[in-house]
């Protein structure tokens, strides 16, 4: 596997799975991110940050163990990492956020893109 794909791989399986498990855990920046600035109840932000650590889950499988979690899975873990971020993008634009909170969202919507190229 090229090093360029394991970095994107690690950087995904990272802040996705650190988004999906602040957000299960319900910590302060993640209250901060889903309840104040996305307006989601505390349940939706449990629901997605479990999607989001089981999507994190499936790109870092897939770099450890590609037999068994094969492209297919990434492939729709990566539209599920795209359709997020669209959302929170469209959000954000709807709340008027600032240049800066929209750059995480679309940098990660980018290397969910890139990766989807490279992997599947």
């Amino acid at each position: 596997m090229p090093i360029f794909t394991l970095a994107i791989g690690i950087a995904i399986t990272a802040w996705v799975g650190i988004m999906g498990a602040t957000a299960m855990l319900r910590t302060e920046a993640a209250n901060k991110w889903f309840g104040e600035m996305l307006e989601q109840s505390p349940a939706l932000m449990m629901v997605n940050g479990f999607g989001l650590f089981v999507t994190a889950a499936l790109v870092g499988f897939n770099l450890l163990v590609p037999a068994i979690v094969t492209a297919t899975f990434v492939k729709w873990a990566l539209v599920g990492i795209g359709v997020s971020q669209l959302s929170t993008l469209f959000m954000q634009l709807r709340g008027g956020a600032s240049s800066a909170a929209m750059a995480g969202p679309a940098v990660l919507l980018v290397l969910a893109v890139i990766h989807w190229f490279i992997r599947t």
